[in-house]
């Protein structure tokens, strides 16, 4: 080896050792950056053949700047990570469910319900009072206001998981393309032989971003290059990159009103998109399953306190004598529209407080011609059962509100129709047989008191209730706090999953700043070494050329 070829040897150790200073620098001042993976130069001992030695050394060559990352360990926290992102969106909507009906409380619906049926009790105390039917009537008017409160909180919560997921959609698709480019800003780096590492960090963060919206499966090519795939249809490739579009779809609640629900497809293929896990996949659920079932059981809760409270307070007696009248408005759909009858509401002595008699079905003798525009025409009963009156021409029904005006309570009937004018109509009814026992009697409201703690739902296979109100509400209140105990619990879970994975990349790719003290201390004394071997090699050449 020559001078000249020490010369060489010295400076390729500086150039080594300077690279070695800026990566220990990189890593420092990147500690804390989310992402980053720890770079390592990758060095190889230099050498040329001799003819005399054979090969001899030419020092040292930098071979590449290495990522450190293990992508095993990355593909199986993305795998997880989507989970992550599933039961994040289960257990916020399952406590958003538990903050609206905020049981048990004094402002929850059970409190509530205890208030009107303890009303109840209070009129059966003095039924003649008026008082206490206001009482009672504001106390109905406020438990319907509870449900229509409750419902509306559910729907608006169900109607935020739209928005939501539209803007989860916009995430995914910004992600892809920032994936697709990154793809092309990678495989020219690939090209030449080099490793693309700060292009391959900020990939890695984007798919980690991705597995937590959506599932995931992908794969890489020879030149870095990788295609993404989900539902199996391709998202992102080396060559090609898909957006998912919105769609929308109507559909009808059972109180008629009408909701649009988000739904998704890819932009190419028009496919219809379902992701299987990933915070859209929860959103949906949330949507679909979660928020539907609580809304349900409220329905099925105000539906059958309608349905209970009506018939008791139908067969018994007003104030002023009169039967058949409805305590809840019946044409009510559930929570959202639960509501006290128009004759409850414009008169409180119309609250049925005594008993009436037995109910019975009665066909009027003969035929009834009826005249289109005259006054309304008795019957031989009074007080007759709501939603009871079956009127028929022959073998053609006539519709209620259409065709004829029933007075339930009066038991009268008027022709609306001019078509059926002095047409012979069949009119059958049930309507309450018994006298009036007198504004003493408080018999009919101890009976609507005692449905508070009487088996009113959950029929058996026998038809036989088998829980009360208060049982109904408990039990889907109980399922409430079980299902987001379990929501919770699996994010934790999955959480605690991720953070093992972590723990283990970081242990790779992770910046230890002690090491990297170590490294400069290192790469300091290489190239102050290095740089002494340069100048003993030109004192040398200075004594060789001044001999």
């Amino acid at each position: 080896m020559s001078l000249f070829s020490v010369l060489g040897v010295g400076v390729k150790g500086m150039s080594a050792a300077q690279t070695g200073m800026d990566l220990a620098g990189q890593n420092i001042t990147n500690a804390d950056t989310t992402g980053y993976s720890r770079k390592r130069e990758n060095l190889a001992a230099d050498y040329h053949s001799d003819g005399t030695f054979g090969q001899v050394g030419d020092g040292v060559d930098v071979i590449n700047i290495q990522r450190m990352r293990d992508t095993f360990i990355d593909q199986q926290m993305r795998d997880q990570t989507q989970e992550v992102g599933y039961f994040t969106e289960q257990n916020n909507t399952l406590q958003g469910v538990q903050n609206i009906f905020t049981e048990p409380s004094d402002q929850g619906l059970q409190a509530y319900m205890d208030q009107f049926f303890t009303s109840w009790q209070n009129l059966a105390n003095n039924p003649a009072d008026l008082s206490a039917r206001t009482a009672l009537k504001t106390d109905g008017d406020t438990l319907t206001d509870v449900f229509h409160n409750l419902s509306t909180q559910l729907t608006t919560l169900r109607s935020n998981c739209n928005g939501q997921i539209t803007s989860y959609v916009g995430q995914v698709n910004s992600l892809t393309k920032d994936i697709y480019n990154l793809n092309k800003e990678i495989a020219s780096v690939e090209i030449t032989g080099q490793n693309p590492n700060d292009s391959l960090d900020k990939r890695d963060q984007d798919l980690a971003q991705l597995s937590k919206l959506i599932d995931i499966s992908t794969q890489v090519d020879s030149l870095g290059q990788i295609t993404v795939t989900t539902a199996g249809n391709i998202i992102v490739s080396p060559a090609y990159q898909q957006d998912i579009q919105m769609t929308s779809t109507t559909r009808q609640l059972p109180d008629g009103t009408t909701v649009n629900d988000v739904g998704m497809q890819f932009a190419d293929s028009k496919r219809v998109y379902n992701p299987q896990s990933g915070q859209i996949r929860g959103q949906l659920d949330s949507r679909d399953i979660v928020i539907p079932e609580y809304q349900k059981n409220l329905d099925t809760l105000a539906n059958a306190l309608v349905s209970k409270v009506n018939t008791l307070h139908q067969a018994g007696y007003t104030l002023n004598g009169y039967s058949g009248v409805q305590f809840f408005d019946p044409t009510s759909t559930g929570a959202s529209d639960i509501k006290l009858s128009a004759a409850v509401e414009s008169d409180v002595q119309n609250i049925a407080a005594a008993s009436g008699g037995q109910m019975l079905t009665f066909t009027e003798p003969g035929t009834i011609p009826l005249v289109f525009g005259n006054a309304p025409t008795s019957l031989t009963h009074t007080n007759l059962l709501y939603n009871s009156v079956q009127v028929t021409a022959g073998t053609t029904t006539l519709k209620e509100g259409v065709d004829y005006h029933i007075d339930y309570t009066r038991g009268t009937i008027q022709l609306l129709n001019n078509g059926y004018n002095n047409t012979p109509l069949n009119i059958q009814y049930t309507y309450t047989d018994g006298s009036f026992k007198g504004p003493a009697d408080n018999t009919n409201a101890v009976a609507i008191a005692q449905l508070g703690s009487s088996l009113t739902m959950n029929n058996d296979t026998l038809g036989n209730p088998t829980a009360s109100f208060t049982d109904y509400y408990s039990s889907f209140i109980g399922k409430l706090g079980l299902a987001t105990n379990e929501a919770s619990a699996n994010l934790d879970t999955r959480n605690n999953i991720v953070a093992q994975f972590q723990t283990q990349q970081d242990s790779i790719a992770g910046v230890s700043l002690d090491d990297e003290m170590a490294d400069i201390i290192k790469y300091q004394h290489i190239y102050a070494a290095s740089a002494r071997l340069i100048t003993t090699s030109n004192t040398m050449l200075d004594s060789l050329i001044n001999m």
